[in-house]
């Protein structure tokens, strides 16, 4: 059994002080990406978005926006512009579409980086990769977040051929620092072989209060337990002496033997992609 560690989906905002700025930033952004990558950049009519296309496949967008600032020295509400360029799916197991995408990623932020333009992270997926069926897999919550419920181990939400292991609702999705579940990567991306996705969304919220420390991203990744278990049995056994524990500690996961089906992200791996984004140039 092989696994592994995997960005999946990047969102960066840029902050404007006018209105041309932001059509300035938008024009440039989408320039580079056009000349770096034999992509097409069309406008969205219904949704007001750029979409970033190849061969009608969909890459990522850039999305304008505002919304109102509490200026702290005239107490008053100035507006704030921003620019929103989102890439999801870098890992779909599609060699073209998986390459397509990290390039156009690389050159926005590339161009951000040239021209020393200030950028925000606000989304970011991390997820484990595993050859297996989501049946041999169990992912678990070991240090929970405050104010945030969670499902019991052995009635986690299964939706299809998801498992949620937060129990948000929809209209509460996004409010949320951050998110995982486990799902069937093999069927989502019609693989012929099994694969099953662990994945961790960091949100917006969670960028906010920690911008892009790699120290708090490993923290968030070890507020969970991923395991594989080559045996069904062995996995009720241990989901049954999970559900014993009124709180899980630190001590308790050892004690549980969980270490011994653990799967352990890739933190260099993560790190040297983080790095390589926020210092990569086009010039």
């Amino acid at each position: 059994m092989t696994y592994s560690t995997e960005i999946d989906t990047v969102s960066i905002q840029i902050d404007c002080n006018s209105l041309e700025e932001q059509q300035g930033i938008s024009f440039m952004i989408a320039r580079a990406i056009g000349e770096y990558n034999k992509v097409c950049i069309k406008d969205n009519i219904f949704t007001k978005k750029k979409e970033i296309l190849f061969n009608n496949n969909r890459l990522g967008i850039i999305r304008l926006g505002m919304n109102p600032i509490l200026n702290k020295f005239t107490r008053q509400y100035d507006t704030n512009y921003y620019v929103a360029v989102s890439f999801a799916g870098l890992k779909s197991y599609i060699g073209i579409l998986d390459n397509l995408s990290k390039g156009c990623l690389f050159a926005t932020c590339g161009i951000l980086n040239t021209f020393n333009i200030d950028y925000m992270f606000t989304e970011l997926d991390v997820c484990l990769d595993i050859s297996a069926k989501i049946d041999n897999i169990l992912a678990i919550c070991t240090t929970k977040l405050p104010r945030t419920e969670y499902h019991l181990v052995n009635h986690s939400f299964y939706n299809g051929d998801t498992v949620y292991i937060e129990k948000i609702s929809k209209s509460r999705l996004t409010y949320n620092s951050q998110r995982a579940y486990v799902y069937n990567k093999a069927k989502k991306e019609n693989l012929i072989y099994p694969l099953t996705r662990f994945e961790l969304k960091l949100q917006k919220l969670f960028f906010l209060n920690n911008e892009l420390n790699f120290s708090m991203i490993i923290n968030a990744l070890d507020r969970y337990t991923v395991m594989y278990f080559q045996n069904i049995y062995e996995k009720k056994i241990i989901v049954d002496r999970y559900n014993s524990y009124s709180r899980v500690s630190k001590r308790d996961i050892y004690r549980m033997g969980l270490d011994k089906y653990r799967l352990k992200p890739d933190v260099v791996k993560i790190e040297r992609f983080i790095n390589n984004l926020k210092s990569y140039k086009l010039y």
